[in-house]
């Protein structure tokens, strides 16, 4: 009691505890009705965690996977790993599978709070977990469960653990965090090595670490890589599904390597492309469930203070490192421009691929605000209020949008209608016509249904693309067609993506004497002699 007291005695903390709690209920209110539905993606690795937490496998009844196969090209595991653990807890729902992205969201703006404000100031501090905490990127990350929404956390982590470790211990701790971090996103394979090689240069330059600190921790990070290498070879080398003890080196329908190399750069680069490089990293890029185009990733008003400040993080850089003393800002910007350069390699850049970037961006213009601070505190503080008038009519116009905005890929309606359907067809083939994508996935939900019974009874057909798609489940069909007066059909109404199909199919079922009957947005066709 005494040590709470001790805490709120500092102005500068009972600031920070305000700020926390508007963290925690702007990423907490109304968890599972926004955004409405549940992504595809997150679907995917919903049901794979419902799976690892009651039967020790994935859907493919893979024991243990260190990467999740998902809907052919992977998926990594981390994400599905904690998720699973809460539904062990508290059961399956859209809340417990987003709680872990609100969970870690939080853990960012208390580590990145401290290490600010022990490195840099306690009012540096202060501003950094203000923006971080109201940021639109950070914000709607926090909201819906999708793996690479781990990675800036977990790398904060790594940072927080490394930055602060004294004893050989702390660095093995350290170490098996930046292992851990590789599961948590797939584009970290090539992030992480070019991130952490730079940043022990860094601090062995600066002495704040030792050659025999680097090794103690790479030697976790390496023992937690090996499944992942050999994830490599077998995917690489075509060398089929491997188990290694108590885990599994799945296999993938579809390998992604092609999607990284050096001729990406100046697609990237070039501002004329769709997806280029600053437009996923300042406006919005693959889909506003990602970032909202009225306000980018981290406000437009805050865009020109970014620049300065990475300006000015440049001249301290060159200042410390001339003195040889350790700054945290550099390592920021360390972190910066070597993960810039490695998402460059990367094809179709999207918001989401760039999120370990958006925290670097949010210490810049920290960095700017405490430049004008500094010179006139009257200014400083009308920067605050102007991005805290945004927040609030960012927090306005997202629970009023987003259930709009989020497109076919959140599906709010499958789930129910599968549950109406097993109450009044419970013996007929069903056959499904939606604008839905994997629409599978959302039957496994709504039946719960156990692994064992999915791979029994259904059915898988690969593209030449070398993507995979379910047509059978149990006696649900999907993106095929079989006209029969003893079948049901449903078609989704107002469609876009399979309008053309869909269209095709009514009109035969209407002209062969089907009825229907309306549930909710599905026009639901049985035979009427």
């Amino acid at each position: 009691m005494a040590k709470i007291k001790e805490l709120f005695k500092d102005k500068y903390n009972i600031v920070f505890f305000i700020i926390l709690l508007i963290a925690i209920l702007s990423r907490i209110l109304f968890l599972e009705q926004f955004p409405a539905g549940i992504d595809q993606d997150e679907a995917g690795m919903m049901y794979d965690a419902y799976c690892m937490a009651e039967y020790g496998t994935d859907r493919y009844l893979n024991e243990n996977p260190v990467y999740l196969i998902n809907f052919g090209g992977g998926q990594s595991v981390m994400y599905a790993a904690i998720a699973s653990l809460l539904i062990r807890i508290f059961g399956l729902s859209v809340f417990v599978i987003r709680l872990p992205a609100v969970i870690f969201s939080i853990i960012t703006i208390i580590l990145a709070y401290l290490l600010a404000k022990k490195y840099i100031g306690k009012k540096f501090a202060l501003v950094l977990a203000f923006l971080i905490t109201i940021c639109p990127w950070h914000i709607m990350q926090s909201r819906w469960g999708l793996d690479c929404n781990l990675l800036a956390s977990f790398i904060m982590i790594s940072l927080y653990t490394l930055l602060n470790a004294k004893k050989d211990w702390h660095y093995i701790v350290s170490g098996i965090f930046w292992g851990l971090t590789l599961y948590t996103y797939a584009l970290s394979y090539i992030i992480l090595p070019v991130f952490f090689i730079a940043l022990c240069m860094y601090l062995l330059y600066v002495k704040k670490i030792t050659v025999k600190q680097i090794i103690i921790t790479i030697m976790p990070i390496f023992i937690l890589a090996i499944p992942l290498i050999l994830l490599q070879i077998v995917n690489y080398f075509d060398k089929g599904t491997m188990k290694l003890g108590f885990i599994t080196i799945p296999q993938l329908y579809r390998y992604r390597i092609s999607e990284i190399g050096f001729s990406n750069i100046w697609d990237n680069l070039n501002i004329s492309n769709e997806g280029n490089f600053f437009q996923a990293l300042f406006l919005s890029s693959g889909g506003q469930s990602n970032v909202l185009q009225e306000f980018g990733t981290v406000y437009y008003v805050l865009i020109p203070f970014v620049i300065f400040g990475f300006g000015l993080v440049i001249r301290e850089t060159i200042q410390s490192l001339r003195k040889k003393e350790f700054n945290l800002k550099t390592v920021f910007l360390i972190q910066f421009i070597t993960i810039s350069l490695c998402t460059l390699l990367f094809k179709e850049l999207q918001t989401y691929k760039l999120n370990p970037l958006f925290i670097m961006l949010l210490v810049f213009a920290s960095e700017s605000i405490m430049w004008m601070y500094d010179r006139r505190k009257m200014l400083g503080y009308f920067i605050i209020i102007a991005v805290s008038i945004l927040f609030i009519i960012f927090e306005i116009f997202y629970f009023k949008n987003i259930n709009d905005k989020t497109g076919i890929g959140f599906n709010s309606d499958f789930i129910p209608l599968v549950k109406h359907l097993d109450n009044e067809y419970p013996d007929k083939e069903i056959y499904v016509y939606t604008d839905a994508l994997q629409e599978y996935i959302y039957l496994l939900l709504a039946k719960q249904m156990s692994p064992f019974e999915f791979n029994n009874t259904m059915t898988m057909v690969q593209l030449v693309t070398d993507e995979v798609n379910v047509v059978k489940v149990g006696r649900y069909n999907f993106l095929h067609y079989e006209l029969s007066t003893d079948y049901v059909y449903v078609i989704e109404k107002d469609v876009e993506f399979r309008k053309e199909n869909i269209d095709k199919i009514q009109n035969e079922l209407e002209e062969k004497g089907f009825k229907f009957e309306q549930y909710n947005n599905f026009l639901i066709y049985t035979y009427q002699e």
